[in-house]
């Protein structure tokens, strides 16, 4: 089996510089634990989470096994308020697909659910409530 690759990007506002990683690694162990689903959900419908949490615990985790990401931010001083953040959507649904298709599922019938409303409700019941003897 080919190792898959999923570019994820750090590059600093003016663009001077920028870093690119895998973070198959990261996307793998989210979808197999089951963890940060909301933000999976976001990443497979191509948007990068605003989450805080999301990308600290996602650059802590690659920083593990990547040393060239490790050095680049200790270069530069972590990360930066203006850093542009990226991260390849198409790859990311590509695997989910093919590996996690059950979460698949569970993205496309997990939609918004509606709470429908009684026409009538009785409250005579609850009248004699909340009146002082």
């Amino acid at each position: 089996m080919a190792k898959n690759r999923i570019r994820f990007t750090i590059s600093s506002g003016n663009v001077e510089k920028s870093f690119s990683c895998d973070s198959y690694k990261w996307i793998h162990h989210l979808a197999v634990k089951k963890l940060k689903v909301d933000e999976l959900k976001a990443i497979y419908n191509g948007k990068f989470p605003p989450s805080r949490m999301f990308i600290l615990d996602m650059i802590e985790f690659l920083r593990k096994s990547d040393d060239l990401l490790d050095r680049f931010l200790k270069s530069r001083g972590g990360l930066l308020a203006d850093d542009l953040l990226s991260i390849d959507h198409d790859e990311v649904r590509q695997l989910l697909k093919k590996e996690f298709p059950e979460l698949v599922e569970q993205f496309s019938t997990g939609g918004t659910r509606v709470i429908k409303r009684r026409q009538n409700v009785d409250l005579t019941p609850l009248e004699g409530m909340g009146k002082k003897k």
